[in-house]
């Protein structure tokens, strides 16, 4: 069997948000989109200098030999994607593959898929070594995310994403606390946070970090924290947990009625509890309590 061992920057963009567009206009018209959407990134790959290897449904793979290029590419695709109706998830890998029957093999591949599982719609997820092979100018537009774990591999890897990236899904999440009329200015609030024996407050245009990093202000030392766990924050009168870890956190905000969320931005309503990695009924759990106060 003929193969060819490269190294390349190996991308996958995997289109989201076809199945309610079938829904809400039909099958014909969903599919022409879904087509002129996937047809569009082969061209951008293209423009370029990246080789198409194939499509797999709604994805697209392909290699560039040259990551400046590869990274160049994913940035159009992103700003071409912010304006219609579909999104992708979109996995940037740098190493060694190979090339046999018209498709491409390896550990590098099978690693960039996991990077496009893991991203959310609209996000790119970059690997240290994709951002290894970049050039200071461009690695400065890159920013880290955590470390991360992915299915079948053991140890733990560097993910970094665009720093235009917001990549951020937002969920509101009902709850028995203070409520307010969003039809009047912002009302200002404070955020106070309790861990152990400290107390942190949040204010206006503030964050709060939380990890397992020295550098963050509320420093959690256990190993199912992430270095940069999640970040409390209040900006136009709404107090928000930005959570960007590798393990997720269990946020509660009322009795029995405690969600899981990884990588998700919550809305944060009255008090509640806000534990990393684990359930807060766990003994082992790290639990940190928030309550909003209006001033």
């Amino acid at each position: 069997m003929d193969q060819e061992r490269l190294l390349a920057a190996v991308l996958l963009a995997d289109v989201v948000g076809s199945t309610p567009l079938y829904e809400r206009i039909g099958d014909d018209a969903a599919l022409q989109q879904v087509s002129d959407c996937l047809d569009a990134m082969r061209e951008i790959v293209a423009r370029h200098g990246g080789d198409f290897i194939y499509s797999k449904g709604d994805d697209v793979l392909s290699l560039f030999e040259n990551s400046e290029a590869a990274l160049r590419a994913v940035r159009q695709i992103s700003c071409q994607l912010k304006e219609g109706p579909l999104s992708a998830r979109i996995g940037l890998h740098f190493g060694a593959v190979i090339r046999a029957r018209g498709a491409v093999f390896g550990d590098v591949v099978n690693v960039t898929a996991r990077l496009s599982t893991t991203a959310n719609p609209g996000e790119v997820l970059i690997s240290q070594s994709f951002f290894e092979a970049l050039s200071a100018g461009s690695r400065s537009g890159l920013r880290l995310l955590d470390k991360m774990a992915f299915k079948g591999k053991q140890e733990l890897f560097d993910v970094y994403t665009l720093r235009s990236d917001d990549g951020a899904l937002s969920t509101r999440i009902a709850s028995q606390g203070t409520i307010i009329d969003r039809r009047s200015a912002p009302p200002q609030i404070n955020l106070a946070i309790r861990y152990e024996d400290q107390l942190r407050f949040c204010r206006h245009n503030e964050f709060v970090t939380i990890g397992r990093s020295p550098e963050c202000n509320i420093v959690v030392q256990r190993p199912w924290v992430s270095r940069h766990h999640a970040t409390f924050t209040i900006s136009n009168g709404k107090a928000r947990l930005v959570e960007r870890s590798s393990s997720g956190t269990f946020v509660s905000m009322g009795p029995d009625h405690e969600v899981f969320v990884r990588r998700e931005d919550i809305l944060l309503f009255g008090s509640g509890v806000i534990s990393p990695g684990r359930r807060s009924s766990l003994g082992d759990a790290q639990v940190l309590h928030y309550e909003i106060v209006l001033n």
